[in-house]
């Protein structure tokens, strides 16, 4: 089991309460703890967090993605803690430019973070 904090990319001092991040679980079952404003860029997130308050999604500390492989999700948290921290746009996501769909190789984590993204709504 693999756990990835993105605290480096926020400020936690700001974090003052355990409800502040969330922990976002890979199909190999990588956990990915990210500060919940930067995971509620995501609409599809931000909905399952605050409109299902009430609901399963409400109160809970992580959330399964068994679509989602570990290296594209890996992108996904770090894009989402950028993008929260600057407001940076995907054109300006650094390791975005380090992938050539060109490549066999970079062609699928290419396509499958396009999926992402668009399940994700981010």
């Amino acid at each position: 089991l693999s756990v990835y904090f993105f605290s480096f990319l926020m400020d936690v001092s700001s974090a003052t309460t355990p409800t502040a991040y969330i922990t976002l679980v890979s199909a190999e079952g990588c956990e990915f703890v990210i500060d919940r404003q930067a995971a509620c860029i995501s609409k599809m997130i931000k909905e399952m967090l605050e409109g299902c308050a009430d609901g399963p999604f409400g109160d809970v500390e992580s959330i399964p993605f068994p679509e989602i492989g570990a290296p594209v999700l890996d992108l996904v948290c770090q894009y989402l803690a950028e993008r929260n921290n600057s407001n940076s746009s995907l054109t300006e996501f650094r390791p975005l430019r380090t992938l050539d769909p060109q490549k066999e190789e970079d062609r699928h984590t290419v396509i499958e973070l396009l999926l992402a993204a668009n399940y994700l709504d981010c």
